[in-house]
């Protein structure tokens, strides 16, 4: 199985959006960027590519 490399992703975002994404983020004891990752993966499976992730790290 080829190895996963992880690539640094920057968005830009309103600053209050950011500030209440993160707050709710720490409200459910989940890091900011666990967050964004479950989304995109989520996002994934509904839209498209889902296959891509067959073998993703789960949980990471």
């Amino acid at each position: 199985m080829p190895e996963i490399k992880e690539k640094l992703f920057t968005a830009k975002v309103e600053e209050n959006l950011l500030a209440a994404f993160k707050h709710s983020c720490e409200n459910q004891d989940i890091t900011a960027s666990k967050a964004v990752r479950d989304f995109m993966r989520e996002y994934v499976k509904k839209y498209g590519q889902a296959d891509l992730f067959s073998n993703s790290k789960k949980g990471k």
